[in-house]
């Protein structure tokens, strides 16, 4: 029997109005969904079942290495009895085996990195150790920048024992370091957010690469990039008619974008250098006219005249390319190199670990 030839539309929409009705009209959805959060809770059990021991045993290690840390800082220990603190934070903390899965002095075409660590044989980052007086900053992996690494290494964690600071070096041969996340012991941080970044670290987070999907996760996310698609023309352009729309007034995209990074936008959310910073000539190492800032190359010192370590990596990988395509004659090379080992001594950097573009 045909139902919608004898059923009258009033009786059709009385039906749907019933609540019994739309019910079961909805329970194949429901069971669809109830059997979605049911894989998905049980993925998570599965997940937290697998990750507990090694969570477990960075609460433990946190404990313990902290009170070896402060001790070590308060009598100053060298680069060397550092080492010894991480090579047994990297066993009993993250899980490596200290004989077999970390080796020394490893090949990076020049000046060696301290460690890398690895697994079943492939390379699973680079560590670099600083004694635990002295603060990790990025003007100590230059020399793991551009074609100086070895290209199937692919992270670099920086460290003093207390601070670890992990980068991502990237793919192909012109490339740099790109930080990642930075835990410390001594801090003053919820225990839990450490014992989540030490476990991407862990020989468990590798295995499940966790830390690739934490960098694809914050680079998406990051909020530079958030507020690069919040200048772009087309949302400017989408602001502009929805201003029109619920206000009637008509605003140019000049005039959107000044307020955005003006008054709503945080300064240090903005891509690109802070655009609040006065630019100054002698914070470049290449001015062609002092009073014309566009002919202003490869920026490398903050306003204070200090180096600046992160815009020291940006310029030595711009300098290891052809220096003409960014606009500096050949005769004013050697001058720009002089002012950017200046600045790497500086810093402390040693001549040895120097990029190659600054060597040559």
């Amino acid at each position: 029997m045909n139902f919608f030839a004898l059923a009258s539309p009033v009786d059709f929409r009385q039906r749907q109005d019933n609540p019994r009705f739309l019910q079961t009209r909805a329970r194949p959805f429901q069971k669809k969904s109830a059997k979605k959060r049911k894989k998905a809770k049980e993925a998570r059990r599965s997940l937290l079942k697998h990750t507990e021991p090694a969570r477990s045993r960075i609460q433990d290690g946190l404990k313990k290495y902290s009170r070896i840390v402060a001790q070590a800082r308060q009598r100053g220990m060298n680069e060397q009895d550092t080492g010894d603190i991480v090579k047994a934070m990297l066993g009993d903390m993250l899980g490596y085996d200290p004989f077999f899965d970390v080796t020394a002095e490893i090949s990076v075409r020049g000046p060696n990195a301290d460690h890398a660590v690895q697994m079943d044989g492939r390379l699973q980052f680079l560590l670099n150790i600083k004694s635990v007086a002295l603060t990790p900053n990025a003007s100590h992996l230059l020399r793991l920048t551009g074609s100086s690494a070895p290209v199937y290494a692919e992270w670099v964690v920086l460290t003093n024992a207390d601070t670890w600071i992990c980068y991502r070096l990237g793919v192909g041969v012109d490339r740099h370091a790109e930080p990642v996340f930075q835990v410390s012991l001594l801090d003053a941080r919820p225990s839990e957010e450490k014992i989540e970044l030490f476990f991407l670290l862990s020989k468990e987070g590798m295995q499940m690469e966790s830390l690739r999907r934490h960098w694809e996760q914050t680079r998406v996310l990051h909020p530079a990039r958030l507020a690069a698609l919040l200048l772009s023309e087309d949302v400017l352009n989408l602001l502009r008619r929805e201003i029109q729309r619920t206000a009637s007034h008509r605003v140019d995209r000049e005039t959107l974008y000044e307020i955005l990074t003006r008054d709503v936008l945080r300064a240090d959310s903005l891509p690109g250098p802070d655009l609040n910073a006065p630019r100054l000539p002698q914070c470049f190492a290449y001015v062609r006219d002092p009073n014309d800032p566009a002919s202003w190359r490869l920026r490398y010192r903050n306003a204070d005249n200090t180096p600046n370590a992160d815009m020291l990596t940006l310029a030595a990988g711009d300098l290891s390319s052809d220096p003409r395509a960014i606009g500096i004659p050949a005769d004013d090379l050697p001058l720009v190199k002089d002012r950017l080992r200046q600045a790497y001594h500086e810093l402390g950097v040693a001549p040895a670990d120097l990029p190659d573009s600054l060597r040559r």
